[in-house]
């Protein structure tokens, strides 16, 4: 099976706290891998680490074999390895469909700066907005396309960050916490396009704590404990292992 992310020894601390403590694992190809653990556990923090918004004190970080460890966020992102974030960010000042459109293309030879600042050539607008109209439509967001993101609902603007990420139609796909604080109706919206992804072989790591959710959509868990890896495998196998259930769920 081939790996694409794989995390060597990455340890973080901050003012001398160690928050994570030689982090190695791999995530599959074409899989959908779940990580899970406490508050605390170093979950967002390793998420940040790998997206490169942080810095790791020591290890190293591979993306389908190229290491990544020194690399910039934005660099990251437009080797395909995208994220998004457990509280809703947006250009407030942007439509929705616009926000989408910006997500849709990020050449390689331009900076998002660079983009927001330009005019659009209109085939290249015609191109992205197309693109931008399907996505929404997969994520129900049709119906708010011409509204600024900043009107949105919470649950809507969860929305708009996977509409975003499933139009810069990524190699890697991670999100933090994206489905905590959202009613059920939308719950079960997104596990059916995260499930779509992984039918159509998309490899995606998320953080979750709504357990019924990890076992519905992951193939493999990671549970990650005191900043450490403390068991990985198959979502049934470490479900079900009793120092697992023990430390996660304390009973």
């Amino acid at each position: 099976m081939s790996v694409a992310l794989e995390l060597n020894g990455l340890c973080k601390h901050f003012s001398g706290i160690e928050i994570l403590k030689g982090v190695t694992t791999s995530i599959p190809r074409g899989q959908v891998t779940a990580l899970i653990g406490s508050n605390g556990a170093g979950k967002s923090t390793l998420l940040n680490i790998v997206s490169g918004l942080i810095r790791p004190n020591a290890g190293t970080i591979f993306l389908h074999g190229v290491d990544i460890t020194a690399t910039s966020a934005h660099q990251r992102a437009r080797a395909g390895l995208l994220r998004t974030f457990q509280h809703p960010r947006s250009f407030r000042s942007l439509t929705v469909v616009e926000s989408v459109m910006l997500a849709a293309r990020l050449p390689e030879e331009e900076t998002l700066v660079g983009n927001l600042l330009r005019t659009f050539k209109s085939r290249d607008s015609d191109a992205a907005e197309g693109i931008a109209r399907r996505v929404l439509a997969l994520c129900r967001l049709e119906g708010r396309a011409e509204i600024r993101a900043s009107e949105l609902s919470y649950g809507e603007q969860k929305l708009l960050m996977l509409a975003q990420t499933l139009a810069a139609d990524g190699k890697l796909m991670c999100f933090d916490e994206l489905c905590a604080g959202l009613e059920e109706g939308v719950v079960d919206h997104i596990a059916h396009q995260f499930r779509e992804l992984a039918d159509e072989g998309q490899t995606i790591l998320f953080i979750e704590h709504n357990l019924r959710l990890v076992r519905q959509l992951a193939d493999r868990v990671v549970f990650l404990h005191m900043g450490k890896v403390f068991r990985e495998g198959s979502t049934d196998h470490v479900l079900r292992d009793p120092d697992v259930v023990q430390l996660y769920l304390g009973k």
